[in-house]
């Protein structure tokens, strides 16, 4: 149950971190039935730009979206890590396009693919759980990147991250804890799922206001020395490569 001031906050100020002005081209990828449809049209439409919607056959056919993206001097768009895997096969575009990196986890080797088929352009990763309101953290890859790790970022405003331990204390900077995560956009819990509401959702004993929430990702995280937050795997998979928290639960 997402509030409406949780998507005002994704949406405030985003078209200026992300570079959108009245003379981008923002092409809606995801589907209108997933949650990060909503920042792509807000983003864009509050930025002022135009608004690019595809058909399917465009939207899933790598090729023809390479095309499209060339042709229509497409300028932002999101995406998933999948569609961009073995991209070296794809002619470099010539457009500034930015690519918001989200759904998966964004693997380092993708990154030098992808900046050699987008000189021009920009990668954002993202991350953030639905339960949320879709983002919470994003990072801006430098164009020298060379690092093996991709970090998920810091978080946006208004959003806050507590890295904690088994006891929900919080863990030493450079150790790995268990995300929670406060502040605005938090949601008010699971339609007609009060069981699962109450495991997740749970009292934010770290701000000031005593009706705060805070959501248990159960994604491993951890600080860098910059600051910025590196996923490290989740605490019911361990071991694994599974991805970051996308959703927990379809509550619609």
């Amino acid at each position: 149950m997402i509030e409406h001031n949780g998507v005002v906050n994704l949406i405030h100020g985003r078209p200026e971190s992300f570079g959108i002005s009245p003379s981008s081209r923002a092409l809606l990828f995801t589907s209108l039935s997933f949650d990060h449809s909503v920042s792509e049209i807000f983003s864009a439409l509050t930025g002022g730009a135009c608004l690019h919607l595809v058909q399917d056959d465009i939207r899933l056919d790598r090729l023809r979206l390479w095309e499209y993206f060339e042709q229509n001097s497409i300028s932002h768009t999101s995406i998933t890590p999948t569609l961009l895997q073995d991209c070296k096969d794809l002619p470099p575009l010539t457009t500034p396009l930015t690519f918001v990196i989200m759904g998966e986890t964004l693997p380092a080797s993708l990154i030098s693919q992808v900046q050699t088929v987008v000189p021009n352009g920009k990668i954002i990763n993202e991350y953030g759980p639905t339960e949320t309101t879709v983002a919470t953290t994003i990072w801006k890859c430098p164009h020298d990147f060379h690092d093996d790790i991709v970090p998920i970022g810091r978080p946006i405003p208004n959003k806050t991250m507590y890295l904690l331990d088994k006891s929900q204390q919080p863990v030493p900077i450079g150790a790995v804890g268990e995300l929670y995560i406060g502040g605005a956009g938090v949601a008010r819990g699971y339609l007609n799922q009060p069981e699962l509401t109450s495991k997740v959702f749970l009292p934010d004993p770290f701000a000031s206001d005593k009706e705060a929430k805070m959501y248990k990702t159960g994604d491993l995280v951890r600080y860098l020395p910059d600051g910025n937050i590196v996923f490290t795997g989740r605490n019911d998979y361990p071991g694994t490569q599974r991805g970051p928290c996308r959703k927990r639960l379809n509550s619609n």
